[in-house]
C-alpha cells in the first residue's frame, strides 16, 4: 500500500468499521484560557454545542469506548456534561498534572482492550466523520498497520511533517516548541489511528529513553513516535485532505468561529 493516499481514492463503497475493534483516546485536559473561558475547554460551545458533544458524535458510530483525559480541575465538570449526554460508552481519566499529550495518551493504555486506538486532540471539531472513515477503511487494508493518519498542505503550518525522498516521515516540528520558517507545508489534523500495542509500546520507549520531550514546553508529546514507527512502506499510511480546514484546534475564538461556519456548511 502507498504510503500517500488521496482520500478521493477511499471514499466511497460500503466499507464500515467494526466498533468493537476501536477506542477513541481524547487528550482534553485543556483549559480554555486562551478562550476567555473559565471552564475547561472541551466544553467550550463551537456552534452553539460544546466541543465534547461534537466529539461524542463525531466517534461513538465508529468506537465502543470514549476515554477523556481530563484535568483535576476539569473532571466534575466534564463527569456531569458526559452524565447528562446519557450515552454508556464514555469514561473518564484525570491527568493530574500538565505533562504532555504523550503522558495522556498513555495514562489510557490500562483502559484500552480493542487491537486499535484512534487518538483525537480534545478541540478537534473540524474532523469529518468522513474522514474518520476513510483512515478507518486505509487502516483495515493495509495487512499490518501502525498507524493511518490524515494531513494537509497549509500555509504556514503549526506542525511540519518533514518526510525522505520516499516519502517516510523523518521528522515532526512543532511550532510550540521551535521555529518553523516554511510558508507551505504538511501539517497533521490531529487524529491518528494506531494499532493499539505499538502506539503504547513506542509511548514507553520514548518515555524511558527520554525522547520526544519538547525544548521549550518541557512536555511529552505523542507526535516524535511517528517517526519511529514508518519503516517499511505500507505500515504507516497517510490519507491526504483537500480541505486545510480540518486542521484547526479550537485555540481561539476565531477559530471557533471559523469552525462553526465550517459545521454549518456539513
Amino acid at each position: 500500500m502507498a504510503r500517500i493516499i488521496p482520500i478521493t481514492q477511499l471514499q466511497g463503497g460500503c466499507f464500515a468499521p467494526d466498533p468493537c475493534r476501536w477506542t477513541a483516546v481524547i487528550p482534553a485536559a485543556g483549559r480554555g484560557s486562551r478562550l476567555g473561558y473559565r471552564h475547561p475547554k472541551i466544553l467550550y460551545p463551537v456552534a452553539g454545542r460544546p466541543i465534547l458533544d461534537w466529539l461524542v458524535e463525531l466517534l461513538s458510530p465508529f468506537c465502543s469506548r470514549l476515554v477523556f483525559v481530563v484535568s483535576p480541575e476539569g473532571r466534575e465538570q466534564v463527569a456531569a456534561h458526559l452524565e447528562r449526554l446519557g450515552t454508556g460508552v464514555c469514561l473518564f481519566l484525570t491527568q493530574e498534572e500538565p505533562t504532555g499529550m504523550g503522558d495522556a495518551v498513555l495514562l489510557a493504555e490500562a483502559a484500552v482492550t480493542t487491537p486499535n486506538t484512534l487518538v483525537i486532540w480534545g478541540d478537534q471539531v473540524g474532523i469529518a466523520q468522513a474522514t474518520v472513515l476513510a483512515c478507518m477503511k486505509a487502516h483495515a487494508r493495509s495487512p499490518a498497520p501502525l498507524l493511518t493518519l490524515p494531513t494537509v498542505i497549509r500555509e504556514r503550518p503549526y506542525i511540519s511533517i518533514e518526510r525522505d525522498g520516499e516519502g517516510r516521515i523523518t521528522r515532526i516540528g512543532q511550532r510550540r516548541e521551535e521555529a518553523i520558517p516554511l510558508a507551505r507545508g504538511e501539517n497533521d489534523c490531529g487524529l491518528f489511528c494506531f494499532a493499539s500495542h505499538v502506539l503504547f509500546a513506542a509511548l514507553r520507549t520514548a518515555k524511558r529513553e527520554g525522547l520526544g520531550v519538547g525544548a521549550a514546553t518541557g512536555e511529552f508529546n505523542l507526535l516524535p513516535i511517528i517517526p519511529m514507527l514508518d519503516g517499511e512502506e505500507g505500515r504507516v499510511i497517510t490519507v491526504r485532505l483537500a480541505n486545510h480546514e480540518e486542521a484547526i484546534g479550537v485555540n481561539t475564538q476565531e477559530d471557533a468561529q471559523r469552525l462553526a461556519e465550517l459545521l454549518g456548511k456539513r
